[in-house]
């Protein structure tokens, strides 16, 4: 050991004092950061964890940094003849290879360390809201994980130099065994192996440390990457200790290394197969790990009765099988800390429990089917349609797939003490709005569509150029981004429906004059032909976000949410329209509008009347100052409602045709659908409004275009720069030395 010893802090010292190592860590460095600041971008308002987005910036660019720290360390021995003169000594191989690793490893260790800055220091520093919540202890997993693969990447490379002369051979080597080989055996197995296919989604090596850093130990991953490391090592101490042996028997030597090394790796896989089979895992209870949303919770706490019992009718193969199983975890202790429905969870793999599989199957319960049941209600809920809308892919459905699922589920508890259907919406259709059954990522509105039906409510269309009258179990009428104006025939159909009790949903498009823009001047609100800006917008500077959310039984239960408009148009309400102060102070009658803004935009914003030319300025003659209305709610007889029996007209607006699309209810930062779940509620005349559905673990940096350029800047330069700096200062010390 005190050999392994001194060639490790030989090494070390050697690395850490070389200019050109100091290069190779400050490009790692400097790569690693701008990957992490594009990912921390893309991940916003998402669920995948700051410390996975880290892990995942210093994943591709790990490998190359490992191959420049070992391709020396073997390779200028042999090459220079300092490796014969080492065994002239009693000195084992396999301990030069060991100590030299370790000090390549130590070394990638601290450049880790240095990585680790970027989330610790320099991002709560450009991003205060998450300043509280990036501690050291959320990245200790990742930081493990990343050690562990550069354990391995480290071992390969001092097999590459092992066997090689040249540096430069021995990182070429290094890099095809760390990067170009994994790829072509995944691609290959991806393409042919039907059942690979279907069990890896992605490559196994991200996988891992997506699992990793998030709390999940999978005894098979771990002595996956020890063997393979173990087994680079043994490799590596072979091919020094052929140096030892020349002349008549060299040949034989060499035939009966290659021999045992084949043998090490064919032992390793044969282990590693009997180890993945028992399929043993352990969850680390990390905080922040698992947050459900205040909607689920409202969920749990208002459901009685009976225990819920759900069982997870589904193989530990499957690839949804980790996620889903956290989910039912943190679902069971919520339900208890809220002291709501007890949760009882049980977990029927088909391969080994024959009996329970049987039971369900003959009770028409198919297989991947997660089954909610209190007393003799019962509701089956796909595994499929618990990531509906996710991409497929491990990382989409370790992290972002947790919250479809937390939202079908949730909705399943619902209906199992809910009843019944709660009624029908119209969608309009012949003049260009967005259509429920579209199934576009970005323009389609199928996403806001499940979301109803899993409320319980029915969604047909109407064409009101061939419909006399709206139908009478009609409950809300939608009109979603209608592009072309609406014919009188049509509008006088819409205006009979409204002074009939009718409640309306309008998602305005950008021309005042499009929809039913006429009718609803006359009923209290218009639109002015601008569009809302801010100057402390998202990052492609078109976004608004709107945290100013009015007192109004839509939104209120989303007080302190944030909803994302996008191209949004200003509401301004008529004369024939009142406030809320105006209505309490006058006595209410019948054709009295009550105008209530739900969300405003704050004072630094400005309604520009020319938002294709770019920049954008304010001119305050033609423009209106914030804080600008985009999105109110009309009630026409809501005084009168209650002691007489008239029903009230309701009408919400809001002001943005893709407030609801599929692309902006896929940015997770946001409260749209929660408002328009509660906006429909409310006009449906339903008292039970959901609270946000927006986890407690979303990625929400609050950071504008101007602090996003600074982190990018800081995080590709900063710590690079520094290193470079102590290296340059390193190597000058050292000269004046010499």
């Amino acid at each position: 050991m005190r050999t392994v010893r001194v060639v490790m802090l030989r090494t070390f010292g050697a690395l850490l004092g070389s200019l050109s190592t100091a290069i190779a860590v400050a490009v790692f460095l400097g790569v690693s950061g701008g990957l992490f600041a594009r990912a921390l971008l893309g991940g916003e308002g998402g669920l995948t964890p700051v410390a996975v987005l880290w892990a995942l910036g210093a994943a591709p660019t790990l490998p190359v940094l490992a191959a420049v720290l070992t391709m020396r360390l073997v390779a200028d021995d042999r090459a220079s003849g300092r490796a014969d003169l080492l065994f002239s000594a009693p000195v084992r191989p396999r301990d030069v290879v060991l100590g030299k690793f370790l000090g390549a490893w130590l070394h990638a260790a601290l450049a880790l360390a240095v990585y680790l800055a970027l989330p610790l220091a320099v991002l709560p520093a450009c991003a205060p809201a998450l300043a509280e919540h990036l501690t050291c202890d959320l990245f200790l997993p990742a930081y493990a994980a990343l050690l562990m693969q550069a354990a391995l990447w480290c071992a390969c490379g001092i097999f590459a130099s092992a066997c090689c002369r040249s540096a430069a051979v021995a990182a070429v080597i290094s890099l095809v065994l760390t990067l170009v080989l994994p790829a072509a055996l995944y691609q290959s197995a991806f393409i042919w192996g039907r059942v690979f296919r279907v069990h890896f989604t992605e490559l196994p090596f991200t996988a891992h440390l997506v699992d990793l850093s998030t709390g999940l130990l999978q005894l098979s991953t771990l002595f996956l990457y020890l063997a393979l490391a173990v087994c680079a090592l043994f490799a590596a101490s072979k091919a020094l200790a052929l140096l030892q042996f020349g002349g008549r028997g060299w040949l034989g030597v060499r035939f009966s290394t290659a021999c045992a090394v084949f043998l090490a790796f064919a032992f390793t896989a044969c282990a590693f197969i009997f180890v993945d089979r028992f399929s043993i895992s352990a969850e680390l209870p990390m905080r922040g790990g698992y947050s459900a949303s205040d909607r689920t919770r409202q969920i749990l706490a208002e459901t009685s009765g009976e225990p819920v019992h759900v069982t997870c009718f589904l193989s530990q193969r499957a690839p949804a099988y980790r996620v889903v199983r956290r989910l039912l975890r943190g679902l069971e202790t919520t339900a208890r800390g809220v002291a709501g429905v007890q949760l009882e969870v049980a977990n029927v793999d088909p391969r080994w429990d024959l009996g329970a599989a049987g039971r369900l199957v003959k009770a028409g319960v198919p297989e991947g089917s997660l089954v909610f049941r209190q007393g003799r209600r019962k509701v089956t809920v796909p595994v499929d349609d618990l990531f509906a809308g996710v991409t497929n892919d491990t990382l989409a459905v370790t992290t972002e797939g947790l919250f479809e699922a937390e939202n079908a589920c949730a909705t399943a508890v619902q209906r199992l003490s809910v009843a019944g259907r709660r009624g029908t919406l119209y969608w309009t259709t012949g003049h260009g709005e967005s259509s429920a059954a579209s199934y576009d990522a970005i323009y389609g509105m199928s996403d806001m569509a499940r979301e109803f039906r899993q409320n319980g409510y029915r969604i047909k269309t109407i064409d009101l150029a061939q419909t006399a009258t709206v139908p009478e179990d009609c409950a809300v009428l939608v009109i979603a981004g209608a592009r072309e104006p609406f014919s009188r025939t049509e509008t006088q159909r819409v205006e009979g429906y409204l002074r009939g009790g009718g409640r309306l949903l309008v998602l305005t498009a950008s021309s005042p004059n499009a929809g039913v823009g006429s009718l609803l001047s006359d009923w209290g609100v218009r639109q002015l032909p601008c569009t809302a800006v801010s100057p402390s917008s998202t990052f492609n500077g078109a976004d608004v976000l709107v945290t100013d959310l009015g007192d109004h039984a839509v939104t209120r239960p989303l007080a302190g949410c944030t909803l994302l408009f996008e191209g949004a148009a200003v509401l301004q309400p008529t004369v024939a329209a009142e406030t809320n102060a105006v209505v309490a102070a006058q006595s209410a009658a019948v054709d009295r509008t009550e105008f209530m803004a739900l969300a405003r935009t704050d004072a630094k914003s400005w309604g520009e009347s020319e938002p294709a030319v770019r920049p954008w300025a304010f001119d305050p003659t033609t423009e209106p100052k914030g804080p600008l209305v985009l999105a109110a709610a009309l009630e026409r007889g809501g005084g009168v409602a209650k002691d007489l029996a008239f029903r009230p007209t309701r009408i919400v607006v809001v002001g943005d045709a893709t407030f609801a699309l599929n692309g902006a209810l896929a940015r997770r930062a946001n409260a749209n659908r929660d408002f328009l779940l509660n906006a429909v509620a409310w006009l449906a005349g339903l008292d039970a409004f959901s609270d946000s559905r927006m986890p407690g673990n979303v990625v929400a940096t609050g950071m504008d275009r101007s602090r996003w350029i600074r982190f990018g800047v800081l995080a590709a330069g900063g710590p690079a720069a520094c290193v470079l700096l102590l290296g340059l200062l390193a190597a000058f010390r050292r000269r004046r030395r010499s």
